[in-house]
C-alpha cells in the first residue's frame, strides 16, 4: 500500500500531539495527548492490515518523505518501505509503551452549545494571540451571542483580541478557554460542541476528523 496524501496530513496532525501513535486494523485511526487533554478521531481513505506501534511518528513519517512515498508492506512486527531502488525495514514499538487512547467508545451524545467556526476565523485570532504572546483562547456566550476572544488569562491587563462568531442558543451566559497550544488542527471549518465544565467536540466540516479538547480548569 501507499499512502494517500490525506493520510500522511492526518499523521503529521498526530505527531504534534503525542509523538508516538498505535495504528489499529481499519481505517479508524486515533490518538491522544499525554496529558489526555486532547483526543483525535480520524477516519481514512487507507486501510492498515494490523495493530502496528510507531514510537517516533516524526521519524517514520521522515523516511517514507526520503523515500519519495514508498510501497509498505505491514507484518506484525514490520513495515517494509520500498520505493524500488531502496528498501527498509521498519520494527513496530510494543504498543503498551505509547499512550493510546482507550478501547472504550468516546463521544459527546447531548451538548450544552452547538455553533459553526470557520478556519478564517480561527486562523486570524489565533495568529493575533501568537504574535501577542497570548496563552489562551476564550468562548463566552452572553445574551444573543458568541464570541471568541484570544487573551491571558493570568492578565487583566493583556492585550486581547475578539470577534463574534455566532448566536448564542444556551439558556445562560457560559465562559470556557482552552491553552492555545492545544488547538492543533487541521485546516477546515468546524462544527463545535461544547460541553460546558469538560470539554469540546470540533467536527471537520469537509474531513470529518474529530478532536475532543479539554477545557482549562478554572481557577
Amino acid at each position: 500500500m501507499k499512502l494517500s496524501e490525506y493520510t500522511l496530513t492526518v499523521l503529521k496532525n498526530f505527531a504534534s500531539i503525542n509523538s508516538g501513535v498505535v495504528l489499529k486494523p481499519g481505517t479508524l485511526q486515533q490518538t491522544i495527548s499525554p496529558e489526555e487533554s486532547i483526543l483525535v478521531k480520524a477516519e481514512l481513505p487507507d486501510t492498515f492490515p494490523s495493530t502496528f506501534g510507531i514510537y517516533d511518528l516524526n521519524q517514520f513519517l521522515g523516511n517514507i518523505t526520503t523515500l519519495n512515498n514508498p510501497e509498505l508492506t505491514f507484518t506484525d512486527k514490520i513495515v517494509t518501505l520500498n520505493d524500488g531502488s531502496v528498501q527498509m525495514d521498519y520494527f513496530s514499538c510494543r504498543p503498551e509503551l505509547i499512550k493510546s487512547p482507550p478501547d472504550k467508545p468516546f463521544d459527546l451524545k447531548e451538548p450544552d452549545v452547538t455553533f459553526d467556526l470557520t478556519h478564517a476565523a480561527l486562523s486570524k485570532i489565533l495568529k493575533l494571540g501568537a504574535m501577542n504572546s497570548l496563552s489562551h483562547l476564550s468562548f463566552t456566550g452572553a445574551g444573543n451571542e458568541i464570541r471568541m476572544k484570544v487573551h491571558d488569562r493570568k492578565s487583566d491587563s493583556s492585550n486581547f483580541a475578539a470577534t463574534a462568531i455566532g448566536e448564542n442558543t444556551y439558556k445562560g451566559d457560559f465562559s470556557e478557554s482552552f491553552v492555545t497550544d492545544s488547538l492543533k488542527m487541521l485546516q477546515d471549518d468546524y462544527t463545535v460542541e461544547m460541553k460546558l465544565g469538560a470539554f469540546a467536540k470540533f467536527t471537520g466540516k469537509k474531513t470529518n476528523i474529530k478532536y475532543f479538547i479539554a477545557f482549562e480548569k478554572k481557577k
